[in-house]
């Protein structure tokens, strides 16, 4: 069950991955962002985590948290990704995975997951931190509906969501993910 596979990244995560202090009167552990409280990191997380561990999708994105090559190469889990065809979909994002990584050791690591999950987070923060407050869909854009899209869209494709309505209409999971992470954080 993915309450059950989230609950043990935290775990892994509160054992041995995480470093800072716990929030003040959290039972969890720290949120890996400053000013992030423990039950509000872990809503989060509950609302981006979407498959199964070892759940491909149909256009190569991988795990609980559905992370493209494109994106495991950002943060360094591969070394170099490209679009390219995968189980006879063209066009998706593939990539060579970092020495001691493979798709098998990932997808079946919760912990490796959510590592990763946390480090493409903490990365994307800074850069989409100034467009906190800007207007979306006639709602103040908070860190964490900016912080959702940029897990689906990328970091460089934040803007042109929060800058125009025709992209959010092109790309309407987009915009279901601001819709269900916007205001926790």
């Amino acid at each position: 069950m993915l309450p059950l596979a989230i609950g043990t990244a935290l775990l892994g995560y509160a054992l041995g991955r995480r470093s800072g202090a716990r929030a003040s009167g959290s039972a969890g552990p720290a949120a890996p962002l400053p000013g992030v409280g423990a039950s509000a990191w872990e809503s989060f997380v509950a609302r981006m985590a979407t498959a199964q561990k070892g759940h491909v999708s149909e256009r190569a994105r991988l795990g609980t948290f559905q992370m493209d090559a494109r994106r495991l190469a950002d943060v360094g889990a591969m070394r170099r990704a490209w679009k390219g065809t995968r189980g006879g979909v063209a066009g998706v994002w593939v990539g060579e995975w970092c020495e001691g990584l493979t798709e098998d050791s990932f997808l079946g690591s919760m912990p490796l997951q959510y590592a990763v999950f946390v480090r493409s987070i903490r990365a994307a923060a800074p850069k989409v931190s100034p467009l906190v407050g800007s207007e979306v869909e006639e709602k103040k854009a908070s860190l964490s509906g900016l912080l959702g899209v940029s897990h689906v869209a990328g970091i460089r494709g934040v803007e042109g969501f929060v800058m125009d309505p025709g992209v959010r209409a092109r790309f309407p999971s987009t915009a279901e993910v601001f819709r269900r992470t916007n205001g926790i954080f």
